[in-house]
């Protein structure tokens, strides 16, 4: 798709569509093919990303105060001008993956005794990380659009990026090549661990926000925990039928959610791997048969609200659903279409919970 939504959830009623971003085709500079893969916003809430397919990304300065999409002359709250440009990449590849990583203040951190050099110090400031179909990683100055590194091991296509929430600025990868890369911007993006559980291509990865552990998630099922402090999978994850396109942890990382092929979107006890909820996405449920073959009902995005009690998933038939998982009610709170007549690929709350990014 060439355009990404941003949705707002009404409780008891449908979820409404407050705004829009648009990007159209420069002459004959990009190739055909719009599809936005990702889009996030940087942890310190003051940027949004998405790619828009055609090795373009933009950046998008966000209000975090007033939870929208930044306009001209705006302050903050002691009255200071706030960023409004808009930055817009050439990544030289088709983007299939995005992230924003930053480093928490070194004041914040367990000192760390460095004996070496390095070329870059990624420890306060943002960085933005793309992944490409040729298997190529780029990292980027989001401020400015300039390229910073290149990180390359993967031989196939990268499927997603994500970045340690606990300020360490450990960079994970997932490809279908079905390995799992851990890289260290804190050593100018040294690959460092090299993660594999079977031949089966990787679709999504996300980590939990104490940076403890990484859920990745693909082909065959596949839904792995691993426990990061060791690098050593710690734990398999049955119950779907179907390829598992995403998946998000709670805040709290007591949750687990998995989207997958099989119409479903299942809410696990990341501790004990036990179902707890199961958000059907066809009523009535279909029958295991049509779950695990083709279907019109593939859960393609989940994202959980910043107070842990809704979770936002995107489905193929072409609505957004929001579901409380405090009531027990086994069919959405809401729903819209969030996009007439284009597919949607991937969601994410915002990090104060008011809208979620759909493209």
């Amino acid at each position: 798709m060439e355009y990404t939504a941003l949705v707002e959830r009404e409780v008891n009623g449908e979820a409404r569509v407050i705004g829009e971003l648009i990007t159209g085709r420069e002459g004959n500079n990009y190739a055909p093919g719009g599809e936005s893969w990702n889009c996030a916003f940087a942890p310190d809430e003051s940027r949004f990303a998405w790619s828009c397919g055609f090795r373009k990304v933009v950046i998008i300065p966000w209000n975090r105060y007033k939870n929208c999409l930044q306009s001209e002359d705006s302050q903050d709250a002691e009255g200071y001008e706030l960023f409004t440009e808009k930055i817009s990449i050439d990544a030289g590849f088709p983007v299939t993956s995005l992230a924003f990583g930053t480093g928490t203040p070194e004041d914040d951190l367990v000192p760390v005794k460095r004996e070496y050099w390095t070329r870059f110090d990624f420890s306060k400031d943002l960085i933005l990380a793309t992944g490409h179909n040729n298997g190529r990683i780029r990292i980027w100055d989001p401020y400015t659009g300039k390229l910073l590194l290149e990180l390359m091991d993967h031989t196939q296509a990268v499927t997603s990026l994500a970045f340690a929430p606990d300020g360490s600025l450990r960079l994970v990868s997932a490809s279908k090549d079905a390995t799992i890369k851990v890289w260290d911007m804190r050593d100018d993006g040294n690959m460092f661990r090299t993660l594999r559980e079977s031949n089966s291509p990787i679709r999504s990865l996300c980590w939990s926000h104490d940076g403890k552990f990484l859920c990745s998630t693909g082909d065959k099922q596949k839904v792995l925990l691993w426990d990061m402090e060791i690098y050593k999978l710690k734990k398999r994850f049955s119950g779907h039928y179907n390829n598992v396109h995403a998946c998000a942890f709670s805040p709290d990382g007591a949750m687990l959610a998995t989207a997958s092929s099989d119409t479903r979107v299942i809410v696990w006890d990341t501790n004990s791997g036990e179902q707890l909820r199961v958000l059907n996405h066809m009523n009535p449920p279909p029958r295991v048969i049509y779950m695990s073959g083709e279907n019109n009902s593939v859960v393609k995005g989940v994202s959980f609200s910043p107070n842990g009690c809704h979770v936002a998933t995107i489905c193929s038939d072409g609505f957004i659903r929001f579901w409380n998982l405090m009531s027990g009610e086994e069919e959405p709170e809401s729903m819209g279409s969030a996009l007439e007549g284009a597919s949607m690929l991937n969601c994410c709350y915002s990090p104060v919970g008011g809208a979620v990014a759909v493209g």
